[in-house]
């Protein structure tokens, strides 16, 4: 039996990305026969860690992972090795926008990148979610491309079509592009907020936004102000507003894969993305794809496609058909089959 710990200090927090990808993961190994798992985290964060992966789950402070013969694999989930471990490890690094798209401050650059440094220097293996991430982390990290694994996401099988879902009342009888934020840069929020405010015609054509804005976003809303929502989505709100949004817009200039534009597609949602980094290996052609410094080409995109039904459904349809019959448990199994084979060597 293979003895695997996991580093769980940001799944109390992280319900984005890396956490949708690795979550799911830690289930299924815990109820692998393979492996027995112990989180490795603060005593603090245990409760919430038995309400989310069960009751019996071990928990073990981080430092266990020190002692020689405690675990046979250690796996990295988010991005970074923070400290030293005497057995093998796995990391999961998703991008190195910390390097590429650094932060301003010395400190917080240091903060950023020197985990991940560490990660590429010290890890048995790496295991990153698109072939372009992979040659990013080669390049800029200088890491053996042999030393590196692709494992391509899959959305949640949470996220697929149906109709019927009650809207909030303030998107009621209208046609919304669903943009979900982020604060970094690279998520071009300003750009969309601005195609937007050329091209939606109000009061019946609005903007919604999920998530957070960086402050510098929030005054380039208040400054173009296009017709538009605020929201806070759980995850049935998300499945549901991507399922009735009459597009979901993606203007990211970078993305180690993009989650969101695939958990629409899943969701048979019209998906318009950027044609930048992994976007297009992550929706594969079933997207329409923009430049994303190009704002009259998204603008007129947004139009075209607010339009023009007919284009939205055929997206639509080609965007559901990806995964209606897809294996969405594939990845789980290729990590567990990592965990094993990086354990054994």
């Amino acid at each position: 039996m293979i003895r695997l710990g996991v580093d769980a200090a940001n799944f109390v927090q992280d319900r984005r990305g890396m956490g949708r990808f690795a979550r799911p993961i830690v289930h299924a190994a815990l109820n692998d026969p393979r492996f027995t798992v112990t989180l490795l985290a603060r005593k603090r964060d245990a409760r919430a860690l038995r309400s989310t992966f069960g009751d019996r789950v071990a928990v073990q402070n981080p430092s266990s992972a020190a002692r020689r013969n405690a675990y046979d694999i250690v796996w990295f989930p988010f991005n970074a090795a923070r400290w030293a471990c005497a057995s093998r490890t796995l990391v999961t690094i998703y991008d190195v926008f910390a390097f590429s798209d650094p932060a301003k401050g010395f400190v917080a650059r240091w903060r950023e990148q020197a985990p991940i440094r560490r990660a590429a220097a010290r890890a048995t293996r790496i295991v990153t979610i698109s072939q372009w991430s992979a040659h990013q982390i080669a390049t800029i990290l200088r890491v053996n491309p042999s030393r590196i694994v692709v494992v391509h996401p899959a959305p949640d099988p949470f996220f697929f079509p149906a109709p019927g879902d009650a809207l909030p009342p303030n998107l009621q009888g209208k046609q919304f592009v669903l943009f979900v934020a982020g604060p970094e840069r690279r998520k071009n929020a300003s750009l969309i907020i601005e195609a937007c405010a050329k091209a939606l015609r109000a009061p019946g054509e609005i903007l919604a936004v999920v998530g957070n804005l960086s402050e510098r976003d929030e005054e380039f809303l208040r400054a173009y102000a296009p017709p538009h929502v605020r929201l806070r989505a759980d995850d049935d709100l998300l499945r549901t507003l991507y399922r009735t949004a009459a597009l979901v817009a993606v203007p990211s200039r970078g993305e180690g894969f993009g989650l969101v534009a695939v958990e629409a597609m899943a969701c048979g949602a019209p998906v318009i993305a950027s044609n930048a980094s992994a976007l297009p290996e992550a929706t594969g052609g079933d997207a329409l794809l923009v430049d994303p410094r190009d704002l009259a080409a998204w603008a007129q995109a947004i139009r075209s496609l607010m339009d023009d039904s007919a284009q939205r459904s055929a997206l639509a349809a080609r965007a559901a058909s990806r995964y209606a019959f897809a294996d969405r448990e594939k990845p789980i199994r290729s990590m567990l089959a990592l965990f094993q084979k990086t354990a054994e060597e």
